[in-house]
């Protein structure tokens, strides 16, 4: 054997061989997770972690005192029975089934022709009731904002709301949700008063924070309280946006005359449904009940 051949043997000995990695099962997916996979484990990673912020507290007390629910197990039955009349043709419209589909069909505004003929007390009952749907959670939006019977009545005053993120455009509208204790109930308070509240309404920014609180979301129905249509200039602007619009009418206290002045604002509107409300007939002998009823657009309770 030659010196450089006995050279070579003397490292191989002194060289020390190389560690062993422990063998371990590493599973390897069938196929690469796609964009929309990674980004709902995103997203299901974000919704745990908003689920830990606590609920706001809805106190049906409170809400009894502020004259917005019924007292009493009889009429809160009679009430429910009624609005599960009332909610399903805005349910069917919503989802696509009704007699035409409508553009913004998700979005509900609750006004009336004046003051004092039950909107605000409808559109909480409204979204209550559609609150127990199985297949929907429901955004309920105070929009009266010179009332805000809603926001005080839920103790949300002083919290950002809606005119907040139309008066800042770097303020997400999801900052403004609130999610309640009420299973599938979320409320926007109104936020800050704003002197240009019908200009705000009419802007771009609304119909962007309009898509970001309801549009792109097709479970979410969008229940706004407006104030009177007769009341306000800002009403009829709100209505402008709304894919169906329900119209309460006090019985024996509106007139005709509102009424039709009321409906004709609403002229560009693609559904209009109307209520009767606080009628004195009992049930028995009230065909329309004391809240039932959405009637084609221009049609009263009780006219032929």
């Amino acid at each position: 054997m030659s010196i450089v051949e006995k050279a070579v043997e003397k490292l191989k000995t002194l060289q020390p061989e190389p560690p062993v990695s422990p063998l371990v099962d590493v599973e390897e997916p069938a196929h690469p997770a796609s964009t929309i996979e990674r980004l709902s484990g995103r997203a299901r990673t974000v919704d745990q972690s908003a689920e830990t912020t606590p609920l706001w507290h809805v106190d049906q007390g409170a809400l009894e005192r502020a004259g917005l629910l019924p007292t009493g197990d009889e009429a809160n039955d009679r009430l429910a029975d009624e609005l599960r009349r009332v909610k399903r043709p805005l349910m069917d419209n919503a989802i696509g089934k009704g007699a035409k589909v409508l553009a913004h069909a998700e979005r509900i505004v609750v006004t009336s022709a004046l003051p004092g003929e039950g909107k605000t007390f409808t559109a909480v009952n409204l979204a209550l009731s559609l609150a127990r749907e199985l297949d929907f959670e429901v955004l309920l939006v105070d929009g009266d904002i010179p009332k805000c019977h809603i926001t005080r009545a839920l103790g949300l005053d002083g919290q950002p709301g809606l005119m907040d993120v139309l008066v800042d455009e770097r303020r997400q509208p999801a900052e403004v949700i609130v999610r309640t204790d009420v299973p599938n109930l979320l409320v926007v308070p109104v936020g800050k008063r704003h002197p240009l509240t019908a200009e705000l309404f009419s802007s771009l920014r609304m119909e962007q924070v309009l898509e970001e609180l309801g549009g792109r979301h097709l479970r979410r129905l969008v229940v706004f309280d407006s104030s009177p249509l007769l009341a306000t200039s800002e009403s009829q602007v709100l209505a402008s946006h709304m894919g169906q619009v329900v119209m309460v009418v006090a019985a024996s206290q509106t007139g005709q005359h509102a009424v039709h002045s009321a409906l004709q604002s609403l002229n560009g509107s693609p559904y209009v449904g109307l209520i009767l409300n606080m009628s004195c007939l009992p049930a028995s002998e009230n065909y329309y009940y004391s809240y039932y009823g959405l009637y084609p657009r221009g049609r009263l309770a009780g006219e032929a």
